[in-house]
């Protein structure tokens, strides 16, 4: 079976030949259409993860996973042919996160898919039953891939995390595959959005989708005050440098809320306690998303209110050009890997 695995963290992927799937009960083997590529795929492929030298090579990547399902164990549980995506996470169930119903926050994953265990950067994955959510077939393959990470992401940060709502003005900070979609979910909440971004042709599609795009450098900070001088009600950082996070700091209203998504090694958020305390600003992370939080945003996209965003796409052994091409910052939004040839 086809695969693209990390081999050696200095060496880009490498073709191999991986094992047949067994499919134990409870579980799906799941074709393998499409999957998108995240940031996080490069910490994984260069070993900048927190599990990186623990981690047994060759490993497959890939956890932005959208596939038809073959055959469930027990036969039936999931009829063969419905078009799903694989859910990373599955919780332990038992620590008190799962406890109190928030499974994101588990404490001992059990299964965490192309992070630790295989991902979709294959032809087929066995996932577990209510690991799948299903799509309707009417998304297309390659704008269904980023529904999970990037898609499902950006629902989270901005609606259940960030609150963004009528009349609220939101500025995005990073307009990329998380980015982007953020800002479509602000619109749909009836937020005025400003996105900053580096990127020439991400900011002409982010003005395309009616979002007010401003180039990301010095001058940011003062060109947000100047269009909203009290400070906007939601900043969202995608990128999470000590430069955005600042920004963020910087343009979020007295009573406001900054929301970080993006998140490195040796990165922190300054802000000062004067303003955090007599301003009473909110500073809130957010991680992924709830398999609720996904059907909500699957719905949406379904439904034809927010646009999947999807600016490469490369067939499965083109995966080391896809990685370069998102690490020199030349993407927009999401980029897909056509692992089973439907585009």
């Amino acid at each position: 079976m086809r695969a693209m695995a990390v081999v050696d963290y200095a060496e880009p992927l490498r073709s191999i030949d991986a094992p047949q799937k067994t499919v134990p009960a409870g579980h799906a083997l799941v074709e393998v259409l499409t999957c998108g590529v995240c940031a996080t795929d490069l910490k994984i492929v260069r070993g900048q993860m927190p599990f990186s030298a623990s981690l047994s090579l060759p490993h497959i990547p890939g956890h932005e996973i959208y596939g038809r399902v073959v055959r469930t164990e027990p036969p039936g549980i999931v009829e063969a042919g419905t078009t799903v995506v694989v859910y990373q996470y599955r919780p332990c169930g038992r620590c008190v996160s799962c406890a109190r119903g928030d499974e994101v926050m588990c404490l001992a994953m059990r299964t965490w898919t192309g992070f630790v265990d295989p991902g979709g950067f294959q032809e087929h994955v066995v996932a577990a039953i209510d690991r799948l959510v299903e799509v309707p077939a009417s998304v297309p393959p390659v704008h269904a891939a980023p529904l999970t990470c990037a898609i499902g992401t950006a629902y989270r940060a901005t609606v259940t995390r960030g609150g963004a709502g009528f009349g609220d003005t939101v500025v995005l900070i990073g307009l990329g595959g998380v980015g982007i979609h953020a800002a479509q979910f602000a619109m749909a909440a009836g937020a005025t959005v400003i996105g900053v971004d580096p990127h020439g042709p991400t900011l002409d599609l982010a003005r395309e989708l009616g979002i007010t795009a401003l180039a990301a450098g010095p001058d940011v900070t003062a060109e947000i005050l100047d269009r909203v001088p009290t400070g906007v009600d939601v900043a969202i950082d995608t990128v999470a440098t000590e430069a955005t996070t600042a920004v963020a700091a910087d343009v979020v209203r007295r009573g406001g809320r900054i929301v970080v998504i993006g998140h490195g090694a040796s990165t922190n958020v300054k802000i000062s306690t004067r303003r955090l305390v007599l301003d009473e600003i909110q500073v809130v992370g957010s991680r992924y998303a709830g398999r609720d939080e996904m059907a909500h945003a699957i719905a949406a996209v379904a439904a034809g209110r927010i646009r999947s965003i999807v600016g490469m796409t490369r067939p499965l052994a083109e995966v080391n050009d896809v990685l370069l091409a998102l690490d020199r910052g030349e993407v927009v939004g999401r980029a897909v890997i056509d692992v089973a040839g439907v585009a």
